[in-house]
């Protein structure tokens, strides 16, 4: 199964959630290990080769977690096909993508939606203070969280 993480800029959201996401696969047991998950992320408007926003390095760093080999990737055809499931922060992303991508039938929903709580939105901390990074690092725990949980009971 392969699972794209996608926001705006690849800088805060969707590299907070793959992390996140791999740390709690890698130990999730035996069950997640047998589903052979493969994680990645991309950016609507990303640049190629950018980095990991320092403030959403820092509330990783602060539980353990170091996204600074991150480097952002703009959202491809490629990476849009071969994902077997697309994720996004919010509802305008996923609307965007799809108007975007029409053509390609995709399996995109909002991290919220696919977790079972499709009225929360991932809010974009960018150019703000430590303060919204938390809150946002905050929300996608709780998110990933929600979707590991989907993912096991699926079998």
């Amino acid at each position: 199964m392969k699972i794209l993480f996608v926001c705006t800029g690849n800088t805060c959201r969707s590299p907070m959630a793959s992390a996140l996401f791999s740390r709690q696969l890698q130990s999730g047991g035996i069950k997640l290990a047998s589903k052979n998950i493969e994680v990645s992320t991309a950016g609507l408007f990303a640049q190629e080769g950018g980095q990991a926003s320092p403030l959403a390095k820092q509330v990783m760093q602060e539980i353990g977690l170091d996204i600074s080999p991150h480097r952002t990737t703009p959202l491809q055809t490629a990476l849009l096909t071969e994902a077997d499931l697309i994720l996004t922060m919010t509802e305008t992303q996923k609307d965007l993508l799809q108007r975007m991508r029409g053509d390609l039938n995709l399996p995109v929903y909002t991290l919220a939606e696919y977790a079972g709580d499709a009225a929360l939105e991932v809010p974009d901390p960018y150019g703000q203070d430590i303060n919204a990074y938390r809150h946002t690092l905050a929300q996608l725990d709780y998110l990933v969280d929600r979707l590991l949980r989907k993912i096991i009971e699926s079998d």
